[in-house]
């Protein structure tokens, strides 16, 4: 076992491996995946609490640990830097942070630091092998200054400044590399977290029971529909079940308005002449209770498209950035839409896309095994 100083370097002997820490659980762990030009390549290049594993499968984070898999690692990828912030206090207030590899160790002193994050380490290929950099270098400012060193912008947060940090010696490896021309990155936007296709699934970054009140918010492009969009009117649902058996459907259709006192609609935007849209609150500190929430939409009047009037679902959790899925597809006979899943798994909560299309609530019942009776209605 090696152990490194700060600035120091050692060739990996496995691609295969992974570092644990002693970080607190308060403390934002942070992959970023850098190409040659030390920055990231789109919104892919951050792996964070809300998307902790890396699209190209090379990096998971979890509690205490993040796994490597250097095999998987795309071409342009050339180096991976390991971040730590804190969204209060500085790392001096906390204990002297301790990273182990499978070949290497790393102590990194705490005392009199100021910083609100810290580059850890660089995983990084030199040579066609990778090795490992003990870096330690800090910035007062947060998350902030260092997201922006890595071409990620973050939107909505108070510009920090940089600290006056000592800068890490670059060996003559990294010297004697040939230059290539910078490309043009597009920068990441941390102001959101969207799910997608292929990011279909977020890990919430508290406990069932310590999450606060999740706010879902169904809206759509208020002038989409010119003259008539006075006249659409699209709802938000829920199924809910929890760990006892109990099982209830949350909508205006029925005036069946809340679950107590785990979920509850807001008033239902019948007009569309809200800004805001429709809200439906779940209380985050009783979700110990719940098996699964899943989050529904339909269209009840007005439109027979959703690709049309933009529609979206927005889910807002104390302490994340908000999670987005939209609505696009455009299926004109499917006009009730399973938007997503929230479960609970060995007491942590996590909330996966579905955007599952479906003739009506029957025909969703019958795919998800809801198990209720069904007959038309109006409000």
């Amino acid at each position: 076992m090696k152990m490194l100083i700060i600035g120091a370097n050692s060739a990996l002997s496995t691609l295969q491996f992974t570092l644990n820490h002693s970080l607190p659980r308060k403390t934002d762990v942070s992959v970023f995946c850098l190409n040659t030009n030390g920055k990231v390549n789109g919104d892919e290049g951050m792996v964070f609490y809300g998307a902790p594993n890396s699209a190209c499968g090379s990096v998971k984070i979890s509690d205490s640990a993040i796994e490597f898999d250097l095999n998987t690692v795309p071409s342009h990828i050339k180096k991976f830097a390991i971040t730590a912030t804190l969204d209060q206090g500085v790392f001096g207030e906390q204990d002297n942070i301790r990273l182990k590899g499978t070949d290497f160790e790393c102590l990194l002193e705490t005392q009199g630091r100021s910083e609100r994050a810290l580059i850890l380490l660089e995983i990084y290929k030199h040579n066609n092998a990778w090795k490992v950099r003990f870096v330690g270098q800090g910035f007062n400012g947060g998350l902030q200054p260092l997201a922006e060193l890595y071409g990620v912008d973050i939107a909505d947060v108070e510009v920090a400044e940089v600290a006056e940090v000592a800068e890490v010696a670059e060996v003559a490896e990294v010297a004697a590399e040939t230059p290539v021309p910078k490309p043009i990155v597009p920068p990441t936007n941390l102001s959101k977290i969207s799910l997608t296709k292929s990011a279909p699934k977020v890990d919430l970054t508290k406990r069932a029971g310590d999450l606060g009140l999740i706010k879902v918010n169904l809206n759509w492009n208020k002038k989409a529909g010119g003259f008539f969009a006075s006249k659409i009117d699209l709802d938000l649902g829920a199924f809910i079940e929890l760990n006892n058996g109990h099982r209830q459907i949350i909508q205006a259709l029925g005036d069946s308005f809340e679950c107590s006192p785990y979920i509850k609609l807001l008033a239902d935007d019948r007009t569309g002449a809200s800004e805001e849209g429709t809200w439906l609150h779940i209380d985050g500190n009783k979700l110990q209770d719940v098996k699964q929430i899943i989050i529904f939409a339909f269209i009840y009047k007005g439109v027979t498209n959703w690709n049309k009037i933009d529609a979206k679902v927005t889910l807002h959790v104390p302490g994340m950035p908000p999670i987005e899925t939209k609505l696009t597809e455009q299926d004109k006979n499917n006009s009730f839409c399973a938007v997503a899943a929230i479960s609970v798994n060995n007491g942590f909560v996590n909330v996966e896309q579905l955007n599952r299309l479906f003739s009506g609530h029957e025909d969703c019942d019958e795919a998800f095994g809801w198990g209720f009776n069904w007959k038309l209605g109006s409000k």
